[in-house]
């Protein structure tokens, strides 16, 4: 008989769930081991203590010494955001997405870029001093089709990086400060 073997039937002996013959195996390992009788008495202290009820009452001052700990945490802070990537993997995605539309679709591509030259021609019009760099490029033939819709693109890039770093900037601590109200 070994103690391995009579370590795995003490919670079944404790429980009075072992057979006639394993029990009296066990017994008469544990009258030979000291070792395991000793084991066999701990686990008896720790089903005696699980088995007793106990009131858990905290201490008289838990919720003053608690809010001291919580008001000692420093202020939360905002998680930051790593927006430089983000803009990047943006401005470096856009790039490729054009840029294999003009290989892989170079007809509709040329269609729409057309549209959005006309667009962006025209925004660039309204915008003031970038509309007579604008106009000399219509002078060129297609190049000027890909190069006001890269212009295009660009200032398209420089709006939405002005309003992600302007809502960065405002509103997400507006929005912080409003959620921890």
């Amino acid at each position: 008989m070994t103690c391995s073997w009579s370590e795995e039937r003490f919670e079944r002996y404790l429980d009075d769930e072992l057979s006639a013959p394993e029990r009296a195996r066990l017994l008469a390992h544990l009258d030979a081991c000291g070792d395991c009788r000793s084991l066999l008495d701990e686990l008896r202290v720790v089903d005696g203590l699980l088995l007793q009820p106990r009131p858990i009452e905290p201490p008289p001052d838990f919720t003053a010494a608690t809010m001291a700990d919580v008001r000692a945490l420093p202020p939360p802070q905002a998680p930051r955001s790593p927006l430089p990537a983000y803009l990047a993997c943006y401005v470096i995605g856009a790039w490729t997405l054009i840029g294999a539309g003009f290989v892989l679709a170079n007809g509709a591509m040329l269609a729409f870029g057309r549209t959005l030259g006309h667009v962006v021609q025209t925004i660039l019009v309204a915008v003031g001093g970038v509309s007579h760099v604008a106009s000399h490029l219509g002078d060129r033939g297609e190049l000027s089709l890909w190069t006001t819709f890269a212009g295009g693109v660009v200032i398209a890039d420089l709006v939405l990086l002005l309003a992600l770093v302007a809502a960065h900037r405002y509103a997400a601590p507006w929005l912080a400060q409003r959620t921890r109200s």
